[in-house]
């Protein structure tokens, strides 16, 4: 197999990203580690591919998108969104499913960096913490969806999941709940502590603090979300009300209530969120928080074409570009998101 660019990261002691910017002529290094880098990449007989040689400005029209998990409903959804958005504009994407590995998340950034593509958007919202470093230092143009790292000068979108959460809680305390139980993302989620923040405070508002019970998934599918469910229900088997992290999760629980002997929405009502395709067709249909996935895939990709499109780099000081894709301003959107009432919800049960 012939050497790659984290080859030479590894022999020239530096990260992917240097030796992208160096052997691509972006952006300023100390000489020392340009010849270091320089070195490593004869040593191994490290070549750009052809298409890399011919591109000087990097115009591959590809766009790389890595997701968490393509099981998930709302990942497929986000990618033909962000599929749809490229095309219209000229561009391929280049899939990765990270799978929640931080290992194979790695992998993927050099994978991308390496086939040279002009921009990546990351809809995988642990991987932002997990390898800030490399993002902060990152050799092209990154727009991050559903994820709150805004302090690493990149782009980011996501929906409003406090406001998310709270309008789940409140919408069940509404129709007469007092007894909730609070279905919360595995602890490594980063949009979990918000949407579990709105629900509780909703709850707060609504003079409920009392018997809610907040269990953390220990995955956040189905599976999980079952598992969550009954551990609720056998702690306080009074519980009437469950908010899920997200609609997997919903689903699992009203499995849960129905392994109980119970019924959806009768005995124990059931929110989720991000309205994914599946949830209008379970039986009974799933009450849910609409995230606008297509708006975020559309705006995700015209920021990186954006980006893109900026004027040639100037020189600096050693002979190479300064500026560097991504050094504009970096925006940061909030997309608001709708409460959808189906029919796994309903008034609280009497007695």
């Amino acid at each position: 197999m012939p050497p790659t660019i984290a080859d030479v990261a590894r022999r020239a002691r530096v990260s992917t990203a240097t030796v992208s910017r160096v052997l691509a002529g972006h952006g300023r290094a100390r000489q020392e580690t340009r010849d270091r880098i320089f070195a490593a990449a004869r040593e191994l007989g490290y070549r750009p591919s052809g298409v890399a040689r011919s591109l000087r400005q990097r115009a591959t029209r590809t766009l790389g998108l890595i997701i968490t998990d393509i099981e998930n409903p709302f990942f497929p959804q986000l990618v033909r969104a962000v599929e749809d958005a490229a095309h219209d504009l000229g561009y391929a994407i280049l899939l990765c499913n990270a799978a929640d590995d931080p290992e194979r998340e790695s992998e993927y950034l050099d994978l991308l960096v390496d086939r040279w593509v002009d921009g990546v958007v990351i809809a995988a919202s642990s991987l932002g913490g997990r390898h800030r470093e490399w993002l902060a230092d990152a050799p092209l143009p990154i727009v991050l969806v559903n994820s709150p790292e805004q302090d690493i000068g990149l782009s980011t979108i996501s929906s409003d999941n406090q406001a998310g959460g709270g309008l789940a809680a409140r919408h069940l305390a509404e129709l007469g709940h007092r007894r909730i139980g609070l279905i919360g993302a595995p602890p490594r989620n980063v949009d979990g502590p918000a949407r579990l923040a709105g629900a509780r405070d909703a709850l707060r508002t609504a003079g409920i603090e009392h018997g809610v019970i907040h269990v953390a998934a220990d995955d956040a599918g189905v599976t999980g979300g079952q598992r969550a469910a009954a551990e609720i229900l056998a702690i306080d088997p009074g519980v009437t009300g469950l908010v899920a992290y997200n609609d997997l999760m919903a689903i699992g629980a009203m499995r849960a209530i129905r392994a109980g002997g119970r019924r959806v929405p009768d005995d124990g009502s059931v929110t989720g969120f991000d309205d994914v395709d599946l949830a209008a067709f379970v039986d009974p249909p799933l009450t849910t928080i609409a995230q606008s996935t297509a708006e975020m895939g559309r705006w995700a990709v015209d920021q990186l074409v954006r980006t893109l499109k900026k004027p040639a780099l100037t020189a600096d000081s050693d002979g190479g570009p300064t500026g560097g894709p991504g050094a504009e301003p970096a925006a940061h959107v909030v997309l608001p998101v709708r409460l959808v009432v189906r029919g796994s919800t309903g008034p609280a049960p009497s007695g």
